[in-house]
Protein backbone atom coordinates (compact mmCIF):
# COMPACT_ATOMS: atom_id res chain seq x y z
CA UNK A 1 0.00 0.00 0.00
CA UNK A 2 1.04 3.63 -0.37
CA UNK A 3 1.96 5.71 2.66
CA UNK A 4 3.66 9.00 3.47
CA UNK A 5 6.93 8.22 5.25
CA UNK A 6 9.31 10.56 7.07
CA UNK A 7 12.69 8.84 6.55
CA UNK A 8 14.59 10.73 9.27
CA UNK A 9 14.20 13.75 11.55
CA UNK A 10 13.98 16.94 9.52
CA UNK A 11 13.83 15.19 6.15
CA UNK A 12 11.08 15.84 3.63
CA UNK A 13 8.41 13.11 3.54
CA UNK A 14 8.25 10.55 0.75
CA UNK A 15 5.37 8.54 -0.70
CA UNK A 16 6.45 4.89 -0.53
CA UNK A 17 5.07 1.39 -0.83
CA UNK A 18 4.96 -0.17 2.65
CA UNK A 19 3.44 -3.37 4.06
CA UNK A 20 -0.19 -3.18 5.16
CA UNK A 21 -0.68 -3.35 8.93
CA UNK A 22 -1.88 -6.63 10.41
CA UNK A 23 -4.87 -7.22 12.65
CA UNK A 24 -4.07 -7.11 16.37
CA UNK A 25 -6.10 -7.40 19.59
CA UNK A 26 -7.70 -4.11 20.58
CA UNK A 27 -6.96 -2.49 17.24
CA UNK A 28 -9.02 -1.89 14.10
CA UNK A 29 -7.89 -1.86 10.50
CA UNK A 30 -9.22 1.22 8.73
CA UNK A 31 -9.17 2.15 5.04
CA UNK A 32 -8.27 5.80 4.45
CA UNK A 33 -10.89 8.23 3.17
CA UNK A 34 -9.22 11.54 4.09
CA UNK A 35 -6.39 12.76 6.34
CA UNK A 36 -5.83 16.33 7.49
CA UNK A 37 -2.32 17.76 7.38
CA UNK A 38 -1.42 19.75 10.51
CA UNK A 39 1.52 21.78 11.84
CA UNK A 40 1.99 19.05 14.46
CA UNK A 41 2.83 16.62 11.65
CA UNK A 42 5.72 18.86 10.65
CA UNK A 43 6.83 19.21 14.27
CA UNK A 44 6.87 15.42 14.68
CA UNK A 45 8.73 15.03 11.39
CA UNK A 46 11.34 17.53 12.55
CA UNK A 47 11.77 15.82 15.93
CA UNK A 48 10.27 18.76 17.83
CA UNK A 49 7.14 17.17 19.28
CA UNK A 50 6.67 17.31 23.06
CA UNK A 51 5.37 13.73 23.37
CA UNK A 52 7.19 10.46 22.55
CA UNK A 53 6.77 9.08 19.01
CA UNK A 54 8.21 6.06 17.17
CA UNK A 55 11.69 6.41 15.72
CA UNK A 56 12.07 7.36 12.04
CA UNK A 57 11.55 6.12 9.44
CA UNK A 58 7.83 6.09 10.22
CA UNK A 59 4.50 6.62 8.53
CA UNK A 60 3.47 10.22 9.16
CA UNK A 61 0.09 11.64 10.08
CA UNK A 62 -1.69 12.14 13.38
CA UNK A 63 -5.30 12.05 12.17
CA UNK A 64 -7.48 10.55 9.50
CA UNK A 65 -11.03 9.60 8.65
CA UNK A 66 -11.59 6.14 7.27
CA UNK A 67 -13.88 3.18 6.88
CA UNK A 68 -13.47 0.23 9.24
CA UNK A 69 -12.24 -2.90 7.47
CA UNK A 70 -11.92 -5.16 10.51
CA UNK A 71 -12.54 -4.65 14.22
CA UNK A 72 -13.83 -6.54 17.21
CA UNK A 73 -15.78 -3.45 18.31
CA UNK A 74 -16.81 -1.46 15.22
CA UNK A 75 -18.82 -2.89 12.35
CA UNK A 76 -17.11 -3.06 8.95
CA UNK A 77 -17.99 -0.02 6.86
CA UNK A 78 -18.35 2.29 9.88
CA UNK A 79 -16.79 5.70 9.23
CA UNK A 80 -14.51 6.84 12.03
CA UNK A 81 -12.07 9.60 12.93
CA UNK A 82 -8.74 8.44 14.35
CA UNK A 83 -6.08 10.36 16.28
CA UNK A 84 -2.67 8.90 17.16
CA UNK A 85 0.84 10.34 17.13
CA UNK A 86 1.82 8.74 13.79
CA UNK A 87 0.65 6.35 11.11
CA UNK A 88 -2.50 7.93 9.66
CA UNK A 89 -1.15 8.92 6.21
CA UNK A 90 -1.55 5.45 4.71
CA UNK A 91 -4.11 3.75 2.49
CA UNK A 92 -4.82 1.37 5.39
CA UNK A 93 -3.92 2.12 9.00
CA UNK A 94 -4.21 0.43 12.39
CA UNK A 95 -6.04 2.29 15.16
CA UNK A 96 -6.96 1.61 18.76
CA UNK A 97 -10.57 0.43 18.92
CA UNK A 98 -11.34 2.43 22.06
CA UNK A 99 -10.00 5.69 20.61
CA UNK A 100 -12.06 5.81 17.42
CA UNK A 101 -14.74 8.49 17.11
CA UNK A 102 -17.82 7.92 14.90
CA UNK A 103 -18.26 10.27 11.93
CA UNK A 104 -21.87 11.38 11.46
CA UNK A 105 -23.70 10.26 8.33
CA UNK A 106 -23.80 12.87 5.62
CA UNK A 107 -20.62 14.67 6.67
CA UNK A 108 -18.12 14.77 3.82
CA UNK A 109 -15.00 12.73 4.65
CA UNK A 110 -12.59 15.57 3.88
CA UNK A 111 -14.52 17.96 6.11
CA UNK A 112 -14.76 15.27 8.79
CA UNK A 113 -10.95 15.08 8.78
CA UNK A 114 -10.53 18.85 8.66
CA UNK A 115 -12.57 19.45 11.82
CA UNK A 116 -10.40 17.05 13.82
CA UNK A 117 -7.18 18.44 15.27
CA UNK A 118 -7.52 21.98 13.89
CA UNK A 119 -11.26 22.22 14.43
CA UNK A 120 -11.16 20.91 17.97
CA UNK A 121 -8.19 23.17 18.76
CA UNK A 122 -10.41 26.14 17.93
CA UNK A 123 -13.64 24.78 19.42
CA UNK A 124 -12.62 23.22 22.74
CA UNK A 125 -10.46 26.11 24.06
CA UNK A 126 -13.56 28.30 23.80
CA UNK A 127 -16.40 25.97 24.72
CA UNK A 128 -14.68 23.51 27.09
CA UNK A 129 -11.24 24.50 28.36
CA UNK A 130 -12.08 28.21 28.18
CA UNK A 131 -15.55 27.76 29.75
CA UNK A 132 -17.05 30.67 27.82
CA UNK A 133 -19.95 32.39 29.56
CA UNK A 134 -22.50 34.11 27.28
CA UNK A 135 -21.87 37.84 27.10
CA UNK A 136 -18.12 37.60 27.69
CA UNK A 137 -15.48 39.24 25.50
CA UNK A 138 -13.12 36.90 23.65
CA UNK A 139 -9.84 37.76 21.92
CA UNK A 140 -8.36 35.31 19.40
CA UNK A 141 -4.60 35.59 18.81
CA UNK A 142 -3.72 34.17 15.41
CA UNK A 143 -7.23 34.55 14.02
CA UNK A 144 -6.15 34.20 10.40
CA UNK A 145 -5.41 30.48 10.63
CA UNK A 146 -7.86 27.59 10.69
CA UNK A 147 -7.72 27.20 14.48
CA UNK A 148 -8.36 30.90 14.98
CA UNK A 149 -11.19 30.91 12.45
CA UNK A 150 -12.96 28.09 14.28
CA UNK A 151 -12.36 29.82 17.62
CA UNK A 152 -14.11 32.97 16.33
CA UNK A 153 -17.12 30.95 15.23
CA UNK A 154 -17.18 28.89 18.44
CA UNK A 155 -17.20 32.08 20.50
CA UNK A 156 -20.04 33.60 18.49
CA UNK A 157 -22.09 30.40 18.68
CA UNK A 158 -21.41 30.26 22.41
CA UNK A 159 -22.94 33.69 22.92
CA UNK A 160 -19.83 35.85 23.29
CA UNK A 161 -20.80 39.49 23.63
CA UNK A 162 -17.75 40.68 21.71
CA UNK A 163 -15.07 38.89 19.69
CA UNK A 164 -11.82 40.61 18.78
CA UNK A 165 -9.60 38.92 16.18
CA UNK A 166 -5.85 39.54 16.02
CA UNK A 167 -3.95 38.41 12.92
CA UNK A 168 -0.74 39.20 11.08
CA UNK A 169 -2.01 39.55 7.52
CA UNK A 170 -4.65 41.69 5.90
CA UNK A 171 -6.13 38.46 4.46
CA UNK A 172 -6.43 36.99 7.94
CA UNK A 173 -8.10 40.11 9.27
CA UNK A 174 -10.51 40.10 6.32
CA UNK A 175 -11.41 36.45 6.96
CA UNK A 176 -12.10 37.27 10.61
CA UNK A 177 -14.46 40.07 9.62
CA UNK A 178 -16.36 37.79 7.25
CA UNK A 179 -16.75 35.22 10.03
CA UNK A 180 -18.34 37.83 12.27
CA UNK A 181 -15.59 39.21 14.51
CA UNK A 182 -16.76 42.50 16.03
CA UNK A 183 -13.31 44.08 15.76
CA UNK A 184 -9.94 43.20 14.24
CA UNK A 185 -6.44 44.15 15.35
CA UNK A 186 -3.31 43.82 13.19
CA UNK A 187 -0.53 42.02 15.03
CA UNK A 188 1.95 44.11 13.09
CA UNK A 189 0.76 47.18 15.00
CA UNK A 190 3.35 49.03 17.08
CA UNK A 191 1.52 48.00 20.25
CA UNK A 192 -1.07 45.27 19.62
CA UNK A 193 -1.88 45.21 23.34
CA UNK A 194 -2.93 48.87 23.27
CA UNK A 195 -4.92 48.23 20.10
CA UNK A 196 -6.68 45.30 21.79
CA UNK A 197 -7.53 47.43 24.82
CA UNK A 198 -8.98 50.06 22.50
CA UNK A 199 -11.04 47.40 20.69
CA UNK A 200 -12.28 45.96 24.00
CA UNK A 201 -12.42 48.97 26.35
CA UNK A 202 -14.28 47.02 29.06
CA UNK A 203 -11.60 44.34 29.08
CA UNK A 204 -11.22 40.80 27.76
CA UNK A 205 -12.49 37.74 29.63
CA UNK A 206 -10.89 35.01 27.51
CA UNK A 207 -7.86 34.95 25.23
CA UNK A 208 -7.49 32.00 22.87
CA UNK A 209 -3.77 32.03 22.11
CA UNK A 210 -2.32 30.17 19.14
CA UNK A 211 0.89 32.26 19.15
CA UNK A 212 2.55 32.57 22.60
CA UNK A 213 5.69 34.73 22.68
CA UNK A 214 5.61 38.50 22.38
CA UNK A 215 2.00 38.79 21.09
CA UNK A 216 0.55 37.16 24.20
CA UNK A 217 2.81 39.16 26.51
CA UNK A 218 1.57 42.36 24.88
CA UNK A 219 -2.09 41.37 25.13
CA UNK A 220 -2.22 40.04 28.71
CA UNK A 221 -2.84 43.53 30.21
CA UNK A 222 -6.13 43.66 28.30
CA UNK A 223 -7.57 40.88 30.48
CA UNK A 224 -10.12 41.72 33.12
CA UNK A 225 -9.60 40.68 36.73
CA UNK A 226 -10.09 36.92 36.80
CA UNK A 227 -9.52 36.62 33.06
CA UNK A 228 -8.14 33.49 31.49
CA UNK A 229 -5.89 32.42 28.65
CA UNK A 230 -6.15 29.09 26.84
CA UNK A 231 -2.77 28.35 25.29
CA UNK A 232 -3.16 26.37 22.07
CA UNK A 233 -0.02 26.90 19.98
CA UNK A 234 3.34 28.62 19.74
CA UNK A 235 3.56 29.99 16.22
CA UNK A 236 5.29 33.16 17.50
CA UNK A 237 7.87 31.36 19.65
CA UNK A 238 8.41 28.68 22.26
CA UNK A 239 8.98 31.12 25.13
CA UNK A 240 7.27 34.24 26.41
CA UNK A 241 8.51 36.87 28.86
CA UNK A 242 5.60 37.53 31.22
CA UNK A 243 5.56 39.94 34.15
CA UNK A 244 4.63 38.04 37.32
CA UNK A 245 2.86 40.70 39.37
CA UNK A 246 -0.08 41.34 37.04
CA UNK A 247 -0.76 37.61 36.83
CA UNK A 248 -1.14 37.44 40.59
CA UNK A 249 -2.86 40.77 41.03
CA UNK A 250 -5.24 40.12 38.16
CA UNK A 251 -5.94 36.55 39.29
CA UNK A 252 -5.18 35.44 35.73
CA UNK A 253 -5.45 31.79 34.70
CA UNK A 254 -3.26 30.37 31.92
CA UNK A 255 -4.61 26.99 30.81
CA UNK A 256 -2.84 24.68 28.39
CA UNK A 257 -4.73 22.80 25.71
CA UNK A 258 -3.71 19.92 23.45
CA UNK A 259 -6.07 17.58 21.69
CA UNK A 260 -3.60 14.81 22.61
CA UNK A 261 -4.08 15.50 26.32
CA UNK A 262 -7.87 15.57 26.51
CA UNK A 263 -9.97 12.62 27.70
CA UNK A 264 -11.43 10.51 24.89
CA UNK A 265 -15.01 11.07 26.07
CA UNK A 266 -14.50 14.85 25.95
CA UNK A 267 -12.90 14.68 22.50
CA UNK A 268 -15.76 12.52 21.20
CA UNK A 269 -18.42 14.88 22.61
CA UNK A 270 -16.71 17.98 21.22
CA UNK A 271 -16.21 16.33 17.82
CA UNK A 272 -19.93 15.47 17.66
CA UNK A 273 -20.91 19.03 18.61
CA UNK A 274 -18.55 20.59 16.08
CA UNK A 275 -19.68 18.18 13.35
CA UNK A 276 -23.29 19.17 14.02
CA UNK A 277 -22.38 22.86 13.80
CA UNK A 278 -20.62 22.25 10.47
CA UNK A 279 -23.54 20.22 9.12
CA UNK A 280 -25.90 23.01 10.16
CA UNK A 281 -23.83 25.65 8.36
CA UNK A 282 -22.92 27.36 11.63
CA UNK A 283 -19.18 26.71 11.29
CA UNK A 284 -17.33 27.10 8.00
CA UNK A 285 -13.88 25.96 6.95
CA UNK A 286 -12.06 26.29 3.64
CA UNK A 287 -10.94 22.74 2.80
CA UNK A 288 -8.56 21.92 -0.06
CA UNK A 289 -8.24 18.28 -1.12
CA UNK A 290 -4.78 17.08 -2.16
CA UNK A 291 -4.05 13.62 -3.64
CA UNK A 292 -1.99 11.41 -1.34
CA UNK A 293 0.67 11.15 -4.04
CA UNK A 294 1.22 14.92 -3.73
CA UNK A 295 1.74 14.83 0.05
CA UNK A 296 5.38 16.08 -0.12
CA UNK A 297 4.25 19.24 -1.95
CA UNK A 298 1.38 19.73 0.51
CA UNK A 299 3.86 19.29 3.38
CA UNK A 300 5.99 22.13 1.94
CA UNK A 301 2.89 24.31 1.56
CA UNK A 302 1.93 23.65 5.17
CA UNK A 303 5.38 24.79 6.24
CA UNK A 304 5.15 28.06 4.31
CA UNK A 305 1.50 28.84 5.12
CA UNK A 306 -1.79 27.72 3.59
CA UNK A 307 -3.44 31.16 3.47
CA UNK A 308 -6.38 30.09 5.60
CA UNK A 309 -7.14 26.81 3.85
CA UNK A 310 -7.09 23.37 5.47
CA UNK A 311 -5.09 20.84 3.44
CA UNK A 312 -6.60 17.36 3.43
CA UNK A 313 -4.98 14.34 1.78
CA UNK A 314 -7.28 11.98 -0.12
CA UNK A 315 -6.45 8.61 -1.75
Amino acid sequence: MRAVVTPEAGAAPEVREVPEPQAAPGRALVRLLAAALNPVDLAIGAGRFYMPVPEAPRVAGVEAVGEVVASAVHAPGTRVWSLEATGRFAEVFSAADDALVPVPDGLDAAMAAAIGVAGLAGWMPVRDRGALVPGETVAVLGAGGIVGQVAIQAALLGGAGRVVALARSDEGLARARVLGAHAVVPLGATDPGAALRAAAPDGVDLIVDTLWGAPLAACLPALRHGGRVVQVGSAAGQSAELVAGPLRGGRIDIRGFSVFSEAHRDIAAAYAALAAAVAGGEVRMDVERVPLRDAPAAWARQASGTRGAKLVLVP
